[in-house]
C-alpha cells in the first residue's frame, strides 16, 4: 500500500505539497510523521515538506489567535455553564503555565486542533505569544518529521499502530499535568481569599 502512496505522491508533489500545508493551518496533527517517512522514500522534497508544515502550523496559531482574541468571551458567554467553567479554568493555567502549554498542547490526540485558541483568550500579549508559537511549531514539525525520516520506507503499519497507542497515551499525560495545575491554582486563590478575609477583620 505505502508502494502506491509513493508513486501518486511523486507524481503530484506540487499539489501534496499545498495540501500539507493547508492541513497543517486546519490541524497539527501526526502528518509530519508520514511527511518524512515521504523524503525518506525520496518521494517529497525535505524543504518543501518541512516548509509547508511550518508555515500551515504558524498560520493556524495566527488564526486561532486573533479570533480568540476578537470573539472568543462571546463564545464562552454563550456555552454552557459546565464547558464555560472549564475554559474559564484553562484561562487560569494559562495565566500560571502558558509557556509549557503552547510548548505541549500540539502532541495529545484531541487538544491538538484547538489547543492554541485558549491562549487568545488570555493576558498574555501577541508578542509574547509569538516566539513561542514559532519554537513550538518548529519542534512540532521537527520531532514527528525526524521520526518519520527515520523509520523511513517500509515502515508505515509500524508507526501508524505505534502512534495510534501513543497518543493516547500523550492526552493522558497532559490532562493529568493539567489537572494538578489546576488544583495548585484553586489552592492559591483560596489562601489569596483567606490572607483577604484576614486582612479586612
Amino acid at each position: 500500500m505505502f508502494e502506491t502512496i509513493n508513486q501518486w505522491v511523486q507524481e503530484y508533489q506540487q499539489f501534496i505539497y499545498i495540501l500539507i500545508f493547508t492541513y497543517c493551518v486546519s490541524k497539527a496533527s501526526i502528518l509530519p510523521v508520514f511527511a518524512g517517512m515521504l523524503v525518506a522514500a525520496e518521494s517529497l522534497a525535505a524543504g518543501p515538506a518541512l516548509g509547508a508544515m511550518i508555515a500551515g502550523g504558524f498560520i493556524g496559531d495566527m488564526v486561532r489567535f486573533v479570533l480568540a482574541r476578537k470573539y472568543g468571551d462571546a463564545l464562552v458567554a454563550k456555552m454552557p455553564d459546565a464547558l464555560a467553567m472549564w475554559m474559564r479554568k484553562t484561562l487560569r493555567l494559562f495565566e500560571h503555565y502558558g509557556i509549557a502549554y503552547i510548548l505541549l498542547c500540539r502532541y495529545p490526540h484531541g487538544v491538538r486542533s484547538f489547543g492554541v485558541f485558549p491562549v487568545g483568550m488570555s493576558s498574555m500579549s501577541f508578542i509574547r505569544f509569538l516566539p513561542l508559537s514559532i519554537t513550538s511549531v518548529v519542534l512540532w514539525a521537527g520531532l514527528y518529521f525526524s521520526l518519520g525520516y527515520s523509520v523511513g520506507e517500509g515502515m508505515s503499519e509500524l508507526i501508524e499502530h505505534n502512534l495510534a497507542i501513543l497518543s493516547p497515551m500523550l492526552l493522558l499525560v497532559f490532562i493529568t499535568i493539567g489537572w494538578f495545575a489546576l488544583r495548585r491554582i484553586d489552592k492559591l486563590e483560596a489562601q489569596a481569599e483567606k490572607a483577604a478575609e484576614s486582612a479586612e477583620h
